[in-house]
């Protein structure tokens, strides 16, 4: 049997490496889909990557937001339903809103750099996942504990 503090230590490392290996494989993919683009060299294709980019952000918490939604169907709290689908809806709209204003100002005035986006901006980026953990976390403490296998 394995001493603990080994076992920790490949815990640690599994989850570090699960950590670093997220945002490397998104810089991948995005790196290969803009070395498509330029190997193409192409107007239209310049155009769907740039579009893909901007609606990066805007699906990723789309999607997420639309997850905990669904999740939060089932949860016993009436007050922190009623809360938490008032968040959800707002955020959307936010995103969307934001996915909006991002598009005008690309059709309009063709930024190449993302700094000129709203959607990429620190504020709406942080945003999005500081209340998608505090919605996490009211949901989590507002549920009742879950039964031990060994009490079932």
């Amino acid at each position: 049997m394995d001493d603990r503090f080994i076992k920790y230590i490949k815990l640690y490392a599994i989850i570090f490496l699960l950590f670093l290996c997220i945002p490397i494989t998104i810089a991948a993919l995005l790196g290969a889909f803009y070395g498509f683009s330029k190997l193409l060299f192409s107007r239209p294709a310049d155009i769907v990557f740039y579009l893909f980019i901007l609606s990066l952000p805007v699906t990723v918490f789309g999607t997420v937001y639309y997850i905990f939604f669904r999740r939060t169907k089932n949860h016993p709290s009436k007050a922190v339903r009623i809360i938490s689908y008032f968040l959800f809806i707002a955020a959307t709209a936010i995103s969307i809103f934001f996915f909006v204003k991002d598009l005008n100002i690309f059709f309009n005035k063709k930024y190449d750099s993302i700094a000129y986006y709203n959607s990429f901006t620190l504020s709406f980026l942080a945003g999005n996942i500081a209340l998608l953990f505090i919605i996490a976390i009211v949901q989590a403490f507002s549920t009742g504990k879950e039964k031990d296998w060994m009490e079932r």
